[in-house]
């Protein structure tokens, strides 16, 4: 059996295992990266529909979050201003050496995702570091309490997630009605 065939079965398991419901209502999984704008970010080596399917499918049948039942949420859609605004900040950490959601420089989750020009009116943002592949990563923030609960918000439509090197960022969002 392939690594990667034996990481799948292994964070499929641990997804049953750590209390995500079968019972919930099942929502529609989104299949690729969606992007609700047209924004790339060449440089952020991720696999973006492994992680659309990792998180939309975790979404799909809520969760416990540690001791929190989390119901069941609507599915998110990428954002390619959120992934370049995720994708800076892990770059920033890499090249800065630290790991924090503030940054050395003063910036913050809520500067940073203006700075992409994401016009939101609700932001989350989850780190992690380590050298994984998605799949672990998403695995990691899941068995985080607070992680766990960003990814499960309903209010989020929108995420993405920028790696460099070892550092990882998911960005969750919702655009304000304006924009």
């Amino acid at each position: 059996m392939s690594g990667k065939i034996m990481c799948a079965v292994f964070i499929i398991a641990v997804v049953i295992l750590t209390g995500c419901s079968k019972e919930a209502p099942v929502f529609p999984v989104e299949k690729g990266p969606a992007a609700t704008d047209t924004l790339t970010v060449p440089e952020n080596i991720v696999d973006r529909k492994a992680l659309l399917e990792l998180v939309n499918g975790i979404r799909s049948r809520g969760c416990n979050c540690g001791g929190e039942q989390m119901p069941a949420v609507g599915p998110l859609t990428w954002s390619g201003l959120l992934e370049k605004a995720a994708y800076l900040h892990s770059k920033d950490m890499t090249i800065n050496k630290y790991f924090d959601h503030n940054a050395p420089n003063g910036s913050t989750p809520a500067s940073r995702i203006d700075a992409a020009g994401y016009r939101w009116n609700v932001y989350g943002e989850n780190i992690a570091s380590g050298n994984m592949e998605e799949q672990a990563v998403v695995l990691g923030w899941l068995s985080s309490p607070l992680h766990c609960r960003n990814m499960m918000k309903g209010n989020f439509t929108e995420f993405a997630v920028g790696r460099s090197e070892r550092n990882w960022t998911m960005v969750l969002g919702s655009r304000s009605a304006s924009h």
